[in-house]
């Protein structure tokens, strides 16, 4: 029998400092993702973007392979799903986000806008970034990703109405942002 969340919080409020400091670390040890998750949690910003820049570059290949193009785009979610959870850092989530939305927009406008469930991928994780860009107080984010928040909201116009409505009614709680 395996433990629970539950149980494991119970089992981890009885050990004492060594004990957790050794459990981590040996977790650490035998773990890639518990070691990206710890590493983006204690070594900030830069960790996280160079994390980003690979898990970006590993996008564009599930996006726009050499030879045949997956259509349901199964690698490049499970991409994003992976990077969510292994980085803690805010900024480098908010950018894969959106460059995954970018490269969606893209694939879309190549090879046609007929699956609505890639849209729905695409407003989905648009609406994710901006979510996590106005949970931001200090508006750091904001400054950083409002003109490419725009630019998507240009490229969505060209699309279906109905897409490109649900998109810019994201946006537009940005918008409102800039204004308050």
């Amino acid at each position: 029998m395996e433990m629970t969340i539950s149980g494991l919080r119970e089992k981890l409020c009885e050990a004492d400092n060594d004990q957790l400091i050794e459990l981590l670390c040996q977790v650490y040890k035998h773990s890639e993702v518990a070691q990206q998750i710890v590493d983006s949690r204690f070594l900030g910003d830069e960790y996280g973007m160079r994390l980003a820049k690979m898990t970006k570059q590993k996008l564009e290949k599930a996006f726009f392979p050499h030879g045949e193009v997956d259509r349901s785009l199964i690698q490049a979610k499970e991409l994003l799903r992976k990077f969510r959870k292994s980085c803690q850092n805010q900024r480098a989530l908010i950018d894969v986000e959106l460059y995954f939305v970018e490269c969606g927009l893209d694939f879309v406008g190549i090879f046609g806008e007929s699956d609505e469930n890639i849209k729905e991928l695409l407003i989905t994780n648009y609406a994710s970034a901006v979510a996590r860009i106005l949970e931001d107080d200090s508006e750091i984010y904001f400054h950083l990703y409002f003109a490419r928040c725009n630019q998507i909201i240009d490229t969505a116009r060209g699309f279906t109405s109905a897409f490109s409505q649900h998109m810019l009614s994201i946006y537009c709680q940005l918008a409102k942002e800039s204004k308050d």
